[in-house]
Order: C-alpha cells, then structure tokens, then sequence
C-alpha cells in the first residue's frame, strides 16, 4: 500500500472516530506515530485539517473537503482494482458482507464453509452487529451484501432465508415462574424487536412490567433463564442445544398467529456486475436454507 493511500485511510479513520486514541487503536498503530503522520499532512497543505477539542477533533471546512476527497479516491481505486481483477476468469476479489449477529452465529458459518470452498480467491470481508447497525452499513454502500432481520426493509433486491419464531422462554424449574413478579431478562437487540416484546406484553397483560436486567448478549439473557433469575423473549434460533434446561413457548399475536421475525439477505442489482457478489448471491439461491 503506497503513502498517499495510507495517508487518505488514516485521515479518514480520524474523521469518522472523531479522537485520534481512538483512531490509533482501530488502525493498530501507536497514537504518537498518527499524531505525526497527521501533523505532517497539515504541513503539506499549510492549513489545519482538523480543530483540536478538549474531546477530541473536528474536521475544519478545508478538512471536509480533503475527506470528501480521499474517499472518492479509495473508492475509485478499489473499483479500478475489482474491475482488473473481474476481467480475469477465475472469481476472485473482494466481497464486503454484513451479517445479523445471530444469523452469523447459528447458520452463516456453515455457508460460508461451502461458498470459500467452492471459491477460494474470492477475499471476505465480513461484518456482524445488531439489524439496524447491518442496514446502515449497507444504505452507506459500505456492504455489498446485508444479511438483515425483520421487516424494516432496505432499497434492493430481497431473498428470503427463514422465518424465526419468537418465543418466551424461562427455566425449568419446579415452581411456575410467574411473569409479573419474576423480572425480565433483555439483550441488546434492534428497536423492533423491543417493539415486538412491548407489544406482547400490553396483549396479554394489564399490568406494566415490574422490573428488568440488561444484558449485552442473547447468550448471557438465555444463562440468565436457565439459572432462573428471570425470564425472557428470544427468538427460536440457537435454542435447541438448550431444551433440557429451559421451557420455550412461540408467542401468538392479538388474531392468534404466531409471532416470527424474517430474515432476509440484500443486494443491489447493479453490485451484480462484481463476480464475488455475483456468485454469493447465486450461490444463496441454490444453498439448501
């Protein structure tokens, strides 16, 4: 990688962090070395790029205009990149895919085995996170593919890959739990899902819930259950391993039909043109979901 790109990567890492500590960690390089590094480019230009806050940096005018600048010149160097390699036979480049956390936990892992299998030079890129942070991703053009749950659909072209049931689940205990005094266990998830347990529990009861506990993860929220200290909506995927310790009931909505959260896989038509998007996306219409 030459200096003027390295330089346009770290500019751009610091822009967006908005604190060059931070930046320095995301780029694995010492905070010192891109103090330098950026002091040096300011040099070049003889005009500060960014105002220095006791909180961190702020891009001046001159500084939005040189990062408006070097994003354009990545982008249009990665695009001369993939198009050199596209007109090779082989499927080879980058593929840049954002996946839901869970899909990516419990059925993204054994697609991928057989997509890397079958195309080996294709160079994966993969990002995980909540659906809402995955669609942000994918509306910024920074994914080529987002592997998004629920129905908040995004621009493009849609594949359906399952239907999650959603499910109150609490421990199997000797002793009922009781919902309205036994407080409820939630993770950190999108706000439509939120939306999906609020409205659950206005259906069936009268009572506003007591009392939660906030955890980070689905894994952390369902030992949580198991061990009894609450209970908690999940969805159905990645339950089964766990049966013998946990009661799962799907949830049934206000018509009596049952509750279930989509997962959908989307792509532009136009990224079709760039053969790893091309054979990922043929490759999921004939993968056996």
């Amino acid at each position: 990688m030459d200096t003027i790109q390295k330089d346009w990567e770290f500019f751009i890492t610091i822009a967006d962090e908005g604190n060059i500590t931070k930046a320095a960690a995301k780029l694995f390089i010492s905070q010192p070395a891109l103090s330098y590094r950026l002091t040096q480019l300011e040099k070049n230009f003889a005009t500060p790029l960014f105002i220095r806050t006791t909180k961190g940096v702020v891009l001046t005018d001159i500084g939005e205009l040189y990062y408006e600048y070097a994003k354009d010149m990545l982008n249009r160097k990665k695009e001369f990149e993939e198009s050199l390699l596209n007109k090779k036979d082989i499927v080879t480049g980058p593929l840049y895919l954002g996946s839901s956390s869970i899909y990516a936990n419990y059925k993204l892992p054994t697609i991928l085995e057989g997509f890397i299998k079958e195309y080996p030079h294709v160079d994966l890129h993969l990002q995980t996170g909540i659906s809402s942070r995955i669609t942000q991703l994918y509306n910024s053009g920074d994914i080529h593919v987002a592997i998004i749950r629920g129905s908040n659909y995004p621009p493009g072209q849609r594949i359906k890959l399952d239907d999650d049931p959603i499910c109150l689940v609490t421990s199997k205990s000797k002793t009922p739990v009781d919902l309205l005094t036994t407080p409820q266990i939630r993770y950190i998830t999108d706000v439509s899902l939120y939306a999906v347990m609020e409205n659950w529990w206005k259906i069936n009861y009268k009572h506003p819930l007591t009392s939660t506990i906030q955890v980070d993860t689905m894994a952390t929220c369902r030992r949580f259950v198991q061990h009894n200290i609450g209970w908690a909506i999940l969805p159905r995927m990645g339950l089964d391993p766990f049966i013998d310790t946990i009661m799962i009931q799907q949830l049934i909505d206000v018509k009596g039909e049952p509750i279930s959260r989509e997962t959908n896989i989307y792509y532009h038509e136009h990224d079709l043109y760039r053969k790893p998007v091309n054979a990922f996306i043929e490759y999921i219409k004939n993968y056996s979901l």
